[in-house]
């Protein structure tokens, strides 16, 4: 199926070579990948708009998508210099940020060029939206050149179409306003893919050698060395995009080394595979060294040395494998020896790294962690879980009691059992047939990354692109068993040749018709699924409904709260090795379930204590104090206990919590996992009108997170709700609210109204004020309110204490006579005075704000 196209490089020609999808009759080609784009960029953007551009809100994908536009508004308020450490994040410790710079400044370029140096907030959020639906459409095109490159034209066009409509996670990350760095990953390890296998492909064949360099023999070596250069230059562009892209350089290494130990075995020259080798990783080197920070060490996930020793250290070896090659084939050195010197360097490097370098050994044993499942509450994030775990409530299911499934299977409908059947045709191929360096190459590259799909969920988006090309390399080998490979030129011949009537029923017609068949076969099995899907599943854009509810609510927060006291927009440096970033006495936390500290940073321009970094989680073996462990805590003391551990400055670690409907109703469970906590505390399972429903146990209520969101707070002493968001009951976790209420007045003889609450909800941590008095010894004092939200909603506030030693005491959290000024401007307040009740005394207090902050005392006596 391979074509015999005419070698452009035998002319010298540099242009020809990167240019060549213009010439060799490939414009027909070129016309057919551009509508490809356009289709492509046509499913991503239109369908969609709406739901993106709503309401003068830009809705981005929560989560990492608008921290990138943080980071893009940053820079442009003080470009070139980008944020590198953040301190509105992970409150009280901030984060060295591990994100890849390409994505920011490509983004903040366009902005300030399309807005002449000064773009308006509207204008670089637009440009953002549309970034990954422009970049998930240009991956069509290196799709298009690696399947012409290792197969034929007809392949990688319809590989292009493949990936350019095919459903499932590449689609959804690169979707209108899903501005997050993953499609960029894709785009650049393509295309570095397609130059490499370029360059492996030009040297094929060719007497090039390192006497070419050592007499500067430019004109041979410069076709070879400008597109080595180029994919050098995407590899490195690949590491700026994710800084742990460096497994990429492995995937790369593993084929060049074969390719060495097989020229050598078979005495040919690795000349030309050292050159292209030394230049790729080389250039690479060229780009990434400017973002190495000697503070990361050989941290794999931060611009490090490793990043160094993945780049240029790697061309030294290759080039060094290259030349130990030359010197074993002149002095007649047995062959076998060859990939054993290979493997004794390999096994003494590690051994070095071990005793010597333990920081460098430690570095590869974490690049190696992207092929492992992860355990415990790294099973519930949903793109890290393996695939074969069901996906419950959006989370990998916690054992996986309910049977295994394997999504990626689905979002890749039939595409992807033909994708492993073409994996073994290749490398049978390659086996039995003919050693192709390209194929070699592309196999590998295809077998890693389905390797890395059977440990995590978000390795789909990468395997979207293999999927495409080997699905196409079936659908195209299928055609030519057919005798359709050169159907264009059969077609061309008959329309310019007369055939008589007979001739077109007798020989014509049964070909046509086996012809349409095939076709009809294809389009089946190949397109319609994939464009049906494709089609519809980008129409309710990257937000949920909630996604709304929280900008108004995290507006709320950021004008209504006290100022933090860091300048939003300025840049902060990195504390020193060993030291923590000092805070201003003015900061504070905000909890939240750790997937909503990124919009509590962009939205309310707050600190949350937790992060879509993972970091403030808690919990764990040792009970660590975050996120896990206060939401999850038994007791409003044990919750209090974990916020002044995370403190600072003599003042709790948060001042502020911020719940929502999902959390209290959908993942309470989840968040009871990353704290060690068996997930059957929360909920068991029960057929209820024959249908098998989830019941939630009492520990889910009497959670600090059951106490707050479901219960509104009533009855604690030290937390009040401020604000709530309008309810959503038709978004998950908002539409379990009532049935979860239902369920705990009728099992646990409750009384809580059945009612849809505001879905998310904020609430303040403060001292309270201490409402204390004489009373009879004995007797049951009661303290209420009625609490009116600033959705109009009434709940009522209660608490009761016996008397002891004569004296009764309450600790209450809300003010009655409003806020004041530079603290919480709450819209959510008592209607009236506490009402004070004990045997037949009633009697009414207000108490002052001042007095809530500062744990101030108000006596009233019943006696």
């Amino acid at each position: 199926m391979t074509e015999n196209t005419e070698d452009l490089t035998d002319s010298g020609s540099t242009k020809a070579l990167i240019t060549s999808m213009l010439t060799d009759r490939l414009s027909i080609y070129t016309a057919f990948v551009l509508f490809i784009f356009a289709i492509s960029l046509y499913i991503r953007t239109v369908p969609p708009y709406d739901a993106v551009f709503r309401g003068g809100i830009i809705g981005f994908a929560a989560d990492d998508a608008v921290f990138h536009m943080r980071l893009v508004e940053n820079l442009i308020e003080n470009f070139p210099h980008r944020i590198w450490f953040e301190p509105f994040t992970h409150y009280p410790s901030g984060s060295n940020l591990h994100f890849g710079p390409l994505w920011t400044y490509l983004i903040a370029i366009t902005s300030l060029i399309l807005g002449a140096g000064s773009p308006s907030l509207e204008l670089t959020r637009t440009i953002g939206a549309y970034f990954p639906a422009i970049f998930g459409a240009l991956v069509v095109f290196p799709v298009f050149f690696i399947g012409r490159e290792v197969f034929d034209r007809r392949v990688g066009l319809l590989a292009a179409f493949l990936v350019g409509v095919m459903p499932g996670q590449f689609l959804s990350r690169s979707v209108l306003g899903f501005t997050d760095h993953h499609v960029g990953e894709v785009f650049f390890s393509t295309l570095f893919i397609m130059f490499f296998i370029m360059a492996i492909k030009s040297v094929r064949g060719k007497n090039i050698s390192l006497d070419d360099v050592r007499n500067k023999n430019w004109d041979k070596l410069k076709p070879h060395a400008v597109i080595s250069i180029l994919a050098g230059i995407a590899f490195g562009l690949f590491l700026l995009q994710w800084s742990s892209g460096v497994f990429y350089g492995g995937i790369v290494a593993i084929f060049i080394i074969l390719q060495y130990i097989i020229d050598h075995m078979r005495s040919r020259s690795v000349e030309g595979m050292s050159v292209v080798s030394f230049i790729t990783f080389f250039s690479a080197f060229t780009l990434v060294v400017f973002f190495v920070d000697s503070m990361n060490k050989f941290d794999s996930g931060r611009y490090s040395y490793l990043h160094i020793l993945i780049t240029l250290g790697s061309a030294v070896f290759f080039l060094a494998l290259g030349l130990l090659s030359i010197k074993m084939r002149e002095k007649n050195i047995d062959k076998i020896y060859y990939p054993l010197t290979i493997a004794s360097i390999y096994a003494l490097g590690l051994i070095i790294a071990k005793l010597f370098v333990p920081s460098v050994f430690s570095s590869f044993q974490t690049f190696f962690t992207i092929f492992q499942p992860h355990t415990g509450g790294g099973l519930t994030i949903a793109e890290a879980s393996p695939p074969t775990h069901q996906m419950i409530f959006g989370y990998a299911s916690y054992p996986n009691n309910f049977g295994g499934s394997y999504p990626g299977i689905f979002e890749f409908v039939s595409t992807y059992y033909i994708a492993l059947l073409a994996m073994v045709a290749i490398g049978a191929l390659l086996i039995f047939r003919k050693w192709e360096p390209e194929k070699a190459m592309f196999l590998i590259w295809c077998i890693t990354m389905f390797a890395l799909t059977t440990a995590q969920n978000r390795w789909f988006y990468y395997y979207s692109v293999n999927v495409a090309l080997l699905s196409a390399f079936i659908g195209i080998g299928i055609l030519d068993i057919a005798g359709l490979k050169d159907i264009s030129n059969r077609f061309r011949t008959q329309v310019s040749t007369p055939r008589s009537l007979q001739e077109f029923f007798t020989s014509d017609l049964p070909r046509h018709l086996l012809t349409a068949l095939v076709v009809a076969i294809v389009i089946m099995v190949v397109f319609l699924p994939n464009f049906t899907i494709a089609s519809r599943s980008t129409v309710g854009g990257t937000t949920g409904s909630d996604y709304y509810l929280w900008h108004e609510s995290l507006t709320w927060m950021r004008y209504n709260t006290p100022d933090p006291g860091l300048d939003f927009d300025a840049i902060y440096d990195r504390p020193p090795a060993g030291e923590t970033f000092q805070y201003p006495d003015t900061a504070y936390g905000v909890m939240s379930w750790w997937d909503y500290g990124h919009v509590i940073t962009y939205f309310g321009h707050r600190i949350p204590n937790a992060n879509p970094f993972q970091a403030g989680i808690g919990g764990g073996t040792n009970h660590a104090p975050g996120a896990s462990t206060f939401f999850t805590a038994q007791s409003e003391e044990a919750a209090d206990e974990v916020l002044w551990n995370l403190g600072v400055n003599n003042k709790s670690g948060s001042r502020y919590i911020v719940s929502n409907a999902y959390m209290a109703y959908a993942i309470l469970d989840v968040m009871g996992v990353w704290d060690e906590h068996d997930w059957s505390n929360y909920r068991t399972w029960a057929v209820i009108s024959g249908q098998e429903q989830p019941i939630f146990k009492q520990y889910w209520y009497t959670s600090m997170e059951g106490r707050l969101h479901i219960f509104d707070g009533d009855g604690l002493k030290h937390y009040r709700l401020v604000h709530e968001s309008q309810a959503n009951p038709n978004t998950r976790g908002g539409n379990e609210e009532k049935r979860c209420k239902a369920l705990y007045n009728m099992l646990y003889n409750g009384n809580l109204q059945v009612e849809d609450t505001g879905y998310v909800k904020i609430f303040e941590f403060v001292d309270g004020a201490t409402i204390t008095g004489k009373a009879p010894d004995g007797t049951e004092v009661k303290i209420s309110n009625s609490i009116m939200t600033n959705q109009g909603r009434l709940f009522a506030y209660t608490q009761t204490a016996t008397v002891e030693n004569g004296t009764y005491r309450f600790v209450v959290p809300y003010s009655t006579l409003g806020p004041i000024p530079d603290e919480t401007n709450f819209d959510t307040r008592p209607i009236g005075p506490y009402t004070i009740t004990s045997e037949d005394v009633s009697k009414t207090v207000d108490v002052a704000e001042q007095d809530v902050l500062d744990g101030g005392t108000v006596t009233v006596d019943m006696t």
